[in-house]
């Protein structure tokens, strides 16, 4: 097997991004293609370029996998396809019935976010009349010390438009979120503070759980599916408890459980279901199979949170996603994180820390381990290259695991959760603010 190879891919103006090729270099410019499109979530057509050293590091069609070296520089040119001309994948839809069409529209849902849990929470801003008792209080207790005392008129437009924030990230927090926020709340409006309150914001940490509560009660009643999921009309008989198996994120999710996209309902995603059956059946059918998947989403989610179907269950309604394009991709649809190229650059990152833990590491483990070690150095070619081909597999259960809203496997829980923290950025908040 050939060595990783890594790149570097500019997607744009200021935007670039590192691609680790565990596998070497491919053997054409279409494979290449395909894995720029998979691991940085590119969509539409488009050629690449390399940065071609003969002409003063200009950048050149690429048209030969020879002009690819490690640590290269590939850009990324897209082709928007001319008004009137029609392309193949086009000219079938054409064909179709008007269902194809709709199967290729619009996928995003209303409720759909694009960030995970920050790690300093943007506290918002409030109503003019709010914001401005605010300003006030918080200069006098600049020049006096005055702490405010709110009324509840005050407290509640503040928890009002604390609660609209915090639902843009999820509806349910961990009780150190709840501190983030309260803690951020007095930070900007030091007249907030507590007297007599070790932390400063117990109360308003409270309060917070209380209007969080009532919030949900409210997207309840709107059919929001985060919250539905967890009626008591869906809990067993003889454990109907608001506290019992209460479904929530665990593994960072950004989309742990969206709504159906604007206009669908579960009938109509079943019949995309079911056309998606076929479609994934065919050759060279990758990006329309990604767009129903990314259309029908909601309603896999759904099926996986609310009902947790067996594998081989699932397996037989959603065949498309059991591969490696569509787990990276479902990956990214749940975290909004590109699985391998986000793994692969923790690794790189990380890995010399690793070496220097492992390297001091005792007993039968740390013998194991420098023996693993030693088989990694070069010039001991052949042990180098058995090492790669363990990160994807590994890579790729994680996709699954999250893709599948799996329980990790036994025995390497804090193993998986050092590689969700550390190497792909998932729900580490706590642990950067500890660090700092």
């Amino acid at each position: 097997m050939a060595a990783p190879v890594k790149l570097r891919i500019i997607l744009g103006e200021n935007n670039s991004q590192r691609l680790i090729l565990p596998n070497g270099i491919p053997q054409s410019v279409s494979e290449l293609s395909e894995q720029i499109k998979t691991d940085c979530g590119i969509e539409g057509r488009f050629r690449l370029q390399f940065m071609d050293a003969e002409f003063g590091n200009e950048f050149t069609n690429l048209v030969s996998m020879s002009d690819v070296q490690d640590k290269g520089t590939i850009k990324v040119i897209f082709i928007s396809d001319p008004l009137g001309q029609s392309n193949d994948s086009s000219s079938s839809l054409s064909s179709c019935c008007s269902f194809d069409t709709d199967i290729l529209s619009s996928s995003e849902s209303t409720s759909s976010r694009s960030s995970a849990w920050p790690v300093v929470f943007p506290v918002p801003k409030f109503s003019y009349d709010t914001e401005l008792q605010l300003d006030r209080a918080n200069a006098a207790f600049k020049a006096t010390g005055t702490l405010l005392n709110p009324d509840a008129r005050l407290k509640s437009s503040i928890l009002n438009g604390l609660a609209e924030t915090i639902i843009k990230y999820k509806v349910y927090l961990s009780d150190s979120e709840f501190e983030d926020v309260a803690e951020a709340l007095i930070l900007k409006h030091p007249c907030l503070k507590e007297p007599g309150s070790v932390s400063g914001y117990g109360g308003w940490k409270a309060s917070l759980k209380y209007k969080l509560g009532n919030y949900r009660t409210k997207l309840r009643g709107l059919g929001c599916p985060e919250v539905t999921v967890n009626a008591l009309t869906h809990k067993p008989d003889g454990k109907c408890s608001p506290a019992y198996g209460v479904k929530r994120p665990k593994k960072a999710e950004v989309n742990y459980c969206p709504a159906y996209p604007s206009g669908e309902t579960a009938k109509t995603l079943e019949m995309v279901r079911v056309a998606l059956l076929s479609e994934a059946q065919k050759r060279n059918n990758d990006e329309k199979v990604g767009m129903m998947m990314d259309k029908t989403f909601a309603l896999r989610r759904e099926e996986v949170v609310g009902e947790a179907p067996m594998i081989a269950d699932f397996k037989t309604r959603w065949p498309a996603l059991f591969n490696v394009r569509e787990v990276s991709s479902e990956f990214k649809r749940i975290t909004t994180l590109h699985l391998q190229s986000k793994f692969f650059s923790g690794l790189d990152a990380n890995s010399g820390n690793l070496l220097k833990a492992f390297a001091k590491k005792g007993g039968a483990q740390g013998k194991k381990i420098k023996s693993i070690m030693h088989c990694s150095r070069p010039p001991r070619k052949h042990c180098h290259e058995e090492i790669p081909t363990s990160s994807p597999a590994l890579c790729l259960l994680l996709g699954f695991i999250s893709a599948l809203h799996l329980d990790e496997p036994k025995g390497v829980k804090n193993t998986s959760g050092f590689i969700q923290k550390m190497l792909l950025s998932l729900g580490q908040q706590k642990l950067l603010q500890n660090q700092n």
